[in-house]
């Protein structure tokens, strides 16, 4: 597997107006001369991991913004464009985060199918030629004959795909720039002048061709291969054999594929013949899941359990974890966390190591002063506050998480997530109990969602102000 080159980024985006003057943002952090430094041995799981939870965030669903509060928390800035044209709703996220040592890292991200406009773009099949070094070439030449001996020799991508990718970012100009330059320009401009420096792209499904079309026009405008960073899930063909030939080296590309997902050969059938390329990760459903293969649920659950194999391994040692980290807040006195009781279901037995850690690891994440208690400081209430007030903690929290089979639905589950906050003296400050199905969401995903939900709901118990 390919490890990820960063570099320290002096490259600026122009985002928006303000104050009646463009102005530009730092936004690629990492340089590739910084690898070393910054990449451990869990560095590609983490950044996929990171691009997967970046990929469902860029939906508009419930549990998508649920993602993106989550990301927010962790210090991840969301910056949400949208261009409307005849051919197609084109939308990007520009997502940044800066990290502790003043790297900066940037991902731009694009949404699946969510609206009646995408499924037209979807099945405009018909394939258009692909070429051209500026947004004005790129819409002539997609225009042309592709019959005509003058379009001979361009290669031939999805006119819905390639509709979408030039409505996002190469056909209206930012506002405020004089010269009418097109976001997919100035992202251009600053990738040639920085050619130390990179951009992450990534998407799902119909967000993952645009991904992939986005780097194929980046590269036509100059922006060198090792610039491009490219994450697919689930994506289909987005070219033809000629396409694929001219563009696998002019990229870094990860497609990642669920076993059983039949939207990413759906177009190979075609007579246009569009084909894949790039790396191929083959990923698989875990049993527990039970979801049509394509979701990106499922795509995020494979990419969370990969992360925390690598962590229960103790392969996680040095830097990695830093784009998933948050800033810890303090809270009024140090929180003593009771061994967590986990239940569940035998079909979910193998999950109980990963749900302890992932609750274990979002208290020590979120509170700077958090400690864990081991099963020697007993179980009673009575022990762990005796424990809790040698150890000069103020609060004592117990959690209890079961999950449930639903009647009637072998592979669907309750998950139940019980938590109880005293102070030292086992007076009880706070309880909260949540639950939710895994209807929309994997078990583990579940897990996660219910302690996000806890966590924001117990900061005031801990005199924590959310912002």
């Amino acid at each position: 597997m390919r490890r990820m080159r960063l570099r320290r980024s002096f490259l600026s985006m122009n985002l928006f107006l303000l104050c009646l003057a463009l102005f530009f943002c730092a936004c690629l952090p990492l340089k590739v001369n910084a690898a070393e430094e910054e990449v451990s041995k869990g560095s590609e799981q983490e950044l996929e991991l990171t691009a997967s939870l970046v990929s469902l965030a860029s939906y508009s669903d419930e549990l998508s913004l649920l993602a993106r509060s989550w990301l927010t928390e962790t210090g991840w800035h969301f910056d949400s464009h949208q261009q409307l044209t005849s051919a197609a709703d084109g939308r990007y996220h520009l997502v940044t985060k800066e990290l502790t040592d003043g790297h900066k890292v940037l991902l731009l991200a694009f949404p699946g199918t969510e609206n009646l406009r995408d499924a037209k773009v979807d099945l405009r099949t018909k394939a258009v030629p692909f070429g051209g070094t500026t947004p004005k070439e790129f819409s002539k030449i997609a225009q042309g004959d592709r019959s005509a001996e003058a379009y001979a020799s361009y290669p031939l991508v999805h006119k819905g795909f390639d509709d979408y990718t030039m409505t996002a970012l190469f056909q209206t100009p930012v506002a405020g720039n004089q010269e009418g330059r097109t976001m997919g320009e100035l992202f251009a401009d600053e990738l040639r002048l920085h050619s130390d420096e990179i951009l992450i792209l990534t998407g799902h499904s119909l967000g993952g061709a645009a991904a992939t079309l986005t780097a194929a026009r980046l590269s036509d405008m100059g922006v060198q291969p090792e610039q491009l960073r490219v994450i697919t899930f689930g994506a289909p063909a987005v070219g033809d054999e000629r396409f694929a030939r001219r563009y696998e080296h002019k990229m870094q590309l990860t497609r990642v594929v669920m076993d059983g997902d039949p939207v990413a050969a759906a177009l190979q059938s075609l007579g246009t013949r569009y084909v894949q390329f790039g790396t191929k990760e083959r990923w698989q459903q875990n049993r527990s899941s039970a979801r049509f293969e394509h979701e990106m649920v499922v795509y995020l659950d494979d990419a969370l359990r990969s992360y925390l194999d690598l962590k229960l391994s103790g392969a996680m040692a040095g830097s990695a974890g830093k784009l998933l980290a948050g800033t810890p807040k303090r809270a009024a006195g140090e929180i003593f966390v009771a061994p967590l009781q986990i239940h569940m279901d035998p079909l979910l037995a193998e999950d109980s190591s990963y749900a302890q850690m992932m609750l274990e690891d979002s208290w020590q994440g979120k509170y700077s002063s958090c400690r864990l208690a081991s099963a020697t400081d007993g179980k009673s209430l009575t022990e762990l506050c005796q424990n809790a007030q040698q150890a000069g903690s103020r609060y004592v929290v117990q959690q209890v998480m079961t999950t449930q089979r639903l009647r009637k639905e072998e592979y669907n589950f309750r998950v139940i997530l019980e938590t109880a906050v005293y102070d030292t003296k086992g007076n009880l400050l706070a309880a909260e109990s949540k639950s939710t199905t895994a209807s929309r969401m994997t078990p583990l995903e579940a897990v996660l969602y219910l302690q996000f939900l806890t966590l924001q709901d117990v900061d005031t118990v801990f005199g924590v102000q959310n912002t």
